[in-house]
């Protein structure tokens, strides 16, 4: 009998699949939706949108119309053009709904089951602008005025991109004179390389531009050898300033950031693109203070929300390597109360195998004490959970350090060359400088005094802590040659 089943479902393979069949909004008794909701759904399709450059050129906005079906399993499949908005904003509406792997299937005699989705995808208009022969080009008066008729420059801006929308050469800054455009100034493209702390294993660089002092200018771009975006972030004069965002290895925006007043507002996704948490930190805090940051929402992997309003019982997980074995993996599972979007009173932490585990006390977000046990080793108590590196006396006494054991080499006297060099270097354990490396030089022997300073400055350091044990922390530090 087994035998002769087994034929009848090989003879009619329309069997296998007569149950499969998607149902409509209408026969099913729950609809299928995205985990955590409609409005962070939204969210997500708008992080990670990309418009076409050629597109965004011409300024267009409107709807891409999509159909599909969302499956079982969370993803959706079938994906297909009700309404075109244009070519390549439909394949780019498809790329993303594509992406999205969290919907909460549709449920009928309560069993999941496929139900087809329509779903609009929205391109924001914008302010139209001239891209030619993968250049964009802006025009300006005498006053650095933005204008749109060219007869009218003074200025003429050319900035290369590709068809990405990425930076791929210098921006040339044009002035208008008998005529014809002379180049007036240039703003260096630059690509170096890059350690992002990505887990890809891959070689990893980031783009972007650099002003006279070699300092970061605009928005950068880090990338892998194989094109995959990692991370955007906007720089003023070399630092992080406003929106940075970073990227799942599969191309989903995992944390979007944005600066406002004091507060840096940051939203997470899984790599599925449900929402994880929201989350701010006050950015105007001095480095190294105890800044609690204050999480508003917390969902966990399955859609449900475990903190809501600043408040509820939120457990973390992620995967981590062993301490008792470094080749195998195991769950780093932390848990604790938030109240008024402030960690409070009792906070846990272990690994799933027994080899790591920590309790803390919290009062508003403030650890109070603190004990940790890594297997093999004594328990430990701290107050602080993590603690940066800190130079000996502190800033003042680094700065001190700096201006007496610093020499300026004469060739870069002779030459005039003055600027800053960027070091980075590892503070072991023991607070001693290992590894040190020149970021961005400056040449005629600056670069070879800024690593000597650095390695003259071993063992003045306190080294890092995490929970009560000492750690090697990679510290950049830039060294300044000013002839004034």
């Amino acid at each position: 009998m087994r035998y002769l089943t087994l034929f009848l479902l090989i003879g009619c393979p329309s069997l296998l699949f007569a149950q499969q069949k998607p149902y409509q909004l209408f026969e099913v008794d729950s609809v299928a939706e995205p985990r955590g909701g409609q409005a962070y759904f939204n969210v997500f399709i708008q992080t990670n949108l990309r418009k076409p450059i050629q597109a965004e050129a011409l300024g267009i906005g409107g709807r891409v119309m999509l159909t599909g079906v969302a499956e079982t399993d969370g993803s959706v499949s079938d994906i297909k053009v009700l309404t075109s908005l244009r070519p390549d904003c439909d394949r780019e509406a498809i790329r993303v709904l594509s992406l999205f792997k969290a919907w909460k299937p549709a449920s009928k005699g309560g069993k999941p089951v496929r139900q087809i989705v329509n779903m609009p995808i929205v391109f924001k208009a914008n302010e139209p602008f001239t891209y030619l022969n993968g250049n964009r080009i802006s025009y300006f008066d005498n006053a650095d005025k933005l204008i749109t008729d060219s007869t009218q420059a003074a200025f003429r801006q050319v900035i290369p991109l590709d068809t990405n929308g990425l930076p791929s050469n210098d921006i040339v800054l044009y002035r208008l004179r008998s005529k014809s455009w002379k180049e007036e100034r240039r703003l260096p493209f630059v690509r170096e390389k890059y350690e992002s702390g990505n887990k890809l294993k891959q070689r990893t660089y980031r783009i972007g531009y650099q002003d006279a002092e070699r300092l970061w200018q605009g928005m950068t771009f880090s990338l892998t050898s194989d094109g995959r975006l990692l991370e955007q972030t906007y720089y003023e004069h070399g630092r992080p300033k406003g929106p940075r965002i970073t990227y799942h290895p599969n191309g989903l925006v995992a944390e979007k950031s944005d600066e406002a007043d004091t507060k840096r507002m940051i939203t997470a996704w899984y790599t599925t693109g449900q929402i994880k948490l929201v989350r701010e930190i006050d950015s105007s805090a001095p480095l190294g203070t105890r800044n609690p940051e204050r999480l508003s929402a917390y969902w966990d992997s399955t859609g449900n929300q475990q903190v809501k309003d600043g408040n509820g019982l939120a457990v973390f997980r992620e995967t981590v390597r062993s301490y008792a074995d470094t080749t195998r993996q195991t769950s780093f599972i932390e848990q604790g109360i938030y109240q008024n979007r402030l960690k409070q009173g009792i906070w846990t932490g272990r690994y799933a195998d027994g080899s790591y585990f920590y309790e803390e006390i919290y009062d508003k977000g403030i650890c109070q004490k603190g004990k940790a046990r890594t297997i093999g080793k004594d328990t430990v108590q701290y107050s602080v959970p993590e603690q940066l590196p800190e130079f000996r006396g502190g800033m003042p006494a680094l700065g001190q350090f700096l201006s007496q054991t610093l020499h300026y080499p004469p060739a870069a006297q002779r030459a005039k060359v003055q600027g800053r060099v960027f070091i980075s270097f590892v503070i072991n354990k023991e607070g001693e400088v290992e590894d040190v490396e020149v970021l961005k030089g400056i040449g005629f022997g600056t670069d070879e005094e800024a690593v000597r300073v650095v390695k003259a400055s071993s063992g003045r350091w306190v080294p890092g802590a995490q929970r009560g044990q000492n750690i090697k922390v990679k510290y950049n530090l830039p060294i300044n040659f000013s002839l004034q």
